[in-house]
C-alpha cells in the first residue's frame, strides 16, 4: 500500500503556463490598442501605460504539493514570472490598475488546489509581499473596472501616481497547494491561467463610484462609513443593524470582509471594521489611511497606510523605532514614563535565563552603585565563569553578576534550576511605587518619533483632527507594576492572551493620553493602535492572518503593555508580528510605526467611496 502511494505522488504532472494579456478598460479614458504582445501599450492623449512582460514564463512539470514557505522562495527558471507596470504621466491624472487572473478553458486540474503569490520587486532585488498565498477563487463582487469580467480572481489593485515616470515590477509564483492529496489521479493534469491588467484614470473612476452617500445627504465621513455597506436610509438604522450583528468570536482570525461591529468605548457606542475590509480607505493630508472605527463621540479613528492604496510592507509605516530605548524598569512600558528611582533588592527570587550557559561571564563577590552613572559595578573577587561548568561555585558563594562588570540591574545568584536557568534576586535602581511608575513626565522614544513626524507632516491639518484618547493601558492583572520580581502582568495580557476579550475602554486616567488630560497630556493628537483594536480588526495570538485589512507583512508596534518579565528584567509590549498579535516584544526592539489620528465628526467627504481605487477624500 505504501509503495502504491509513492508511485502515485511521483507520477502526478501539473503544468502551469502563464499567458499574458493587457486589456485597457474604461472607454472614457483609454483606447484599447494591442493584445498578447511582449510590450502592450494603452494610450490616450497625454496618458500612457505600458505593461512589459519578461521572457521567462512559469512552466512546472511533474509538480508536487508544496508548502507556502517553500513556494514563496522559488527562484529557479520556470518557477516565477516577472512583469512590469509602467506609466509616463504628463498631466494631473493618476492611473489606477488591477492585476487579475482568469482560468483558461480545458484545464484538467482545479485552481482551488493552486496557490498564487504576488510580490513587488525592488530595484535591489528584494521583494515585498503584494498578495499573500491564495488559491484561485473568482471575485464576482470586485468588478471595479467598467468591462472587467466578474469571473476572475483579483490579485492586486494599484496606482501609478503623478510623480512623472512610474515603474513597478511584480513577480508571480504558482504552486500546488500542500493540502492537495494526489492519490486519486493518475498524473498528467494541466492547469493554465491568463493574467490580465486593467487600467483607468482616477477621473474615470469617479464615473463608476458608489455615490450613495452624496446622493442621500450623508456628507460626513462619520455618517457615510455607517450607511455605505448596506445603503441604509438613516444613520440610526445603520447603527441598529450593526448592533444586531452581536459580538464576533475573537478567538478566531477574521479572514473575510465582516464589515462593521459595535462595541462600547469611553464615550459611547463605537463602530469598528473587522476582517478583509475593502471600503475603509481615506485620502487625507497627502497620505492614505485605513479607518479603524468610528469613536463613541462620532470622530473617526484612522491608521497610516502609506502614500498610495497599493502600498504594503515598510511603505505603510513611517519607519522603525524602539518603543523605549531604556528597559530596566516597568515604567518604560509607558508612552510617557517617570524615573523616580531608588535602590531595591527584591526579596522575591525569580528564575533568570537571559544568557548562554557555555559563555564566560563576569561574576563577583560584591557590588557598588555609581550615583553619577546610575549603574551597578561588580567588586571584590571577579572571575569569568560559565554557568554550565561553574554553577556549583557560583551558587555556593551567592555571587553577583549582570553578565558584564557594569549594568543597570545586577543579580545575586541564589540557586540552580538547570543548565540554562539560575534562581536570582534582582537588585535595581528603580521605581518606588506603582503610582511613581505610571506618572507621565518624560516622553518615550515612540512618542518622540510620532511627534516629530506630526510636526513635519500634519501640523497644518490640525483643524481636521479631534482630541481623542490613545490608551497606554498599564492596569495590573497581577504583580506590582513597579518591582522586577515577580512578573507584572498587565490588563491587555489578561484580556487578549488568556481570555480573548478585547476592550476599547481605558481604565486609568494616567493611561488615557490626550491633549486635555493633565495626567496623561499629549503635545499633538497622534498615537498608535492598541492591541485590543488589533484583535477587534481580526488578529489573534499565535495565528497568522494575512488577509485582514491591517496586514502589511512586517512587524508593527501597538501601544499596549504586556508583561514585565522577571526572567530577564525586561518590559514587554504587544506588537503585530507580520499578521500575528504577539505579547513578547522587548521595548528597545525595533518595529514599524503606523501613526493613528482621529478626524472630527463633522469632517466632510469631497469625493470617493472608500475603495482602494477611489478612497474617501478629505479636504
Amino acid at each position: 500500500m505504501k509503495k502504491e502511494k509513492i508511485k502515485n505522488i511521483l507520477t502526478i504532472v501539473v503544468t502551469l503556463v502563464l499567458l499574458i494579456t493587457v486589456i485597457g478598460i474604461s472607454y472614457a479614458a483609454f483606447n484599447y490598442s494591442s493584445v498578447g504582445q511582449k510590450l502592450n501599450t494603452i494610450t490616450t492623449g497625454a496618458i500612457s501605460m505600458n505593461y512589459i512582460e519578461s521572457s521567462n514564463v512559469i512552466s512546472i512539470n511533474n509538480a508536487l504539493p508544496t508548502t507556502d514557505n517553500t513556494g514563496k522562495k522559488r527562484l529557479n527558471t520556470g518557477e516565477y514570472f516577472d512583469f512590469t507596470v509602467k506609466s509616463s504621466i504628463k498631466g494631473n491624472t493618476d492611473i489606477n490598475y488591477e492585476i487579475a487572473a482568469k482560468e483558461e478553458s480545458g484545464n484538467t486540474f482545479s485552481g482551488k488546489n493552486i496557490k498564487f503569490y504576488l510580490t513587488k520587486v525592488n530595484s535591489d532585488g528584494t521583494e515585498i509581499e503584494a498578495m499573500p498565498p491564495k488559491t484561485y477563487s473568482e471575485d464576482t463582487t470586485s468588478n471595479i473596472y467598467t468591462g472587467r469580467p466578474s469571473d476572475m480572481m483579483s490579485l492586486f489593485v494599484g496606482n501609478l501616481n503623478q510623480q512623472g515616470n512610474t515603474e513597478i515590477k511584480y513577480r508571480l509564483r504558482l504552486w500546488v497547494d500542500e493540502s492537495y492529496n494526489p492519490q486519486s489521479d493518475n498524473g498528467g493534469l494541466v492547469y493554465k491561467v491568463k493574467v490580465n491588467v486593467y487600467g483607468q484614470t482616477s477621473d474615470t473612476v469617479a464615473e463608476v463610484e458608489d455615490t450613495y452617500c452624496k446622493d442621500n445627504g450623508f456628507n460626513t465621513l462619520s455618517d457615510c462609513m455607517l450607511v455605505m455597506n448596506n445603503h441604509e436610509t438613516s444613520v440610526e438604522t445603520a447603527k441598529q443593524n450593526i448592533t444586531n450583528k452581536g459580538t464576533p468570536d475573537f478567538s478566531k482570525t477574521a479572514t473575510t470582509d465582516e464589515g462593521l461591529f459595535m462595541a462600547e468605548d469611553d464615550e459611547g457606542a463605537s463602530y469598528y471594521y473587522r476582517g478583509a475590509v475593502k471600503n475603509n480607505y481615506v485620502s487625507f493630508a497627502g497620505f492614505i489611511w485605513r479607518i479603524i472605527r468610528r469613536n463613541g463621540d462620532g470622530s473617526v479613528r484612522m491608521i497610516y497606510s502609506g502614500t498610495t492604496t497599493s502600498d504594503t510592507g515598510t511603505a505603510t509605516t513611517i519607519g522603525n523605532s524602539a518603543f523605549n530605548e531604556k528597559y530596566w524598569d516597568p515604567t518604560y512600558v509607558g508612552y510617557k514614563y517617570n524615573e523616580k528611582f531608588s535602590l531595591h533588592e527584591n526579596n522575591t527570587q525569580t528564575g533568570y535565563d537571559w544568557f548562554t550557559n557555555t559563555t564566560k561571564y563576569n561574576f563577583g563577590t560584591g557590588y557598588t552603585f555609581n550615583e553619577s552613572t546610575k549603574k551597578f559595578v561588580l567588586t571584590g573577587t571577579i572571575k569569568q565563569l560559565t554557568w554550565k561548568d561553574n554553577h556549583d561555585e557560583i551558587v555556593s558563594n551567592n555571587l553577583y553578576s549582570c553578565l558584564n562588570t557594569e549594568c543597570n540591574v545586577i543579580y545575586k545568584v541564589m540557586s540552580y534550576i538547570n543548565d540554562k536557568t539560575m534562581i536570582v534576586k534582582p537588585i535595581s535602581y528603580s521605581s518606588d511605587t506603582y503610582a511613581d511608575a505610571v506618572t507621565n513626565n518624560t516622553n518615550s522614544t515612540m512618542k518622540n518619533t510620532l511627534d516629530v513626524w506630526y510636526k513635519n507632516n500634519l501640523i497644518d491639518y490640525a483643524s481636521y483632527l479631534a482630541d481623542e484618547t490613545f490608551c497606554n493601558d498599564r492596569s495590573i492583572a497581577s504583580g506590582s507594576g513597579y518591582l522586577l520580581s515577580p512578573n507584572t502582568i498587565y490588563g491587555a495580557y489578561e484580556r487578549l492572551y488568556n481570555n480573548k476579550i478585547p476592550s476599547i475602554k481605558c481604565i486609568n486616567s494616567s493611561d488615557s493620553f490626550s491633549l486635555t488630560n493633565i495626567n496623561a497630556k499629549l503635545d499633538y493628537p497622534i498615537g498608535i493602535i492598541t492591541a485590543d483594536e488589533e484583535m477587534m480588526a481580526g488578529s489573534i495570538y499565535d495565528t497568522v492572518n494575512n488577509t485582514y485589512y491591517l496586514y502589511n507583512g512586517i512587524d508593527n508596534w501597538t501601544m499596549s503593555p504586556s508583561i514585565v518579565n522577571s526572567y530577564d528584567s525586561r518590559p514587554l509590549v504587544w506588537y503585530n508580528r507580520a499578521g500575528t498579535l504577539t505579547p513578547w516584544r522587548s521595548v528597545p526592539g525595533l518595529n514599524g510605526v503606523r501613526p493613528l489620528i482621529n478626524l472630527r465628526s463633522d469632517v466632510q467627504i469631497t469625493k470617493g467611496d472608500g475603495t482602494a481605487l477611489n478612497p474617501f477624500t478629505i479636504g
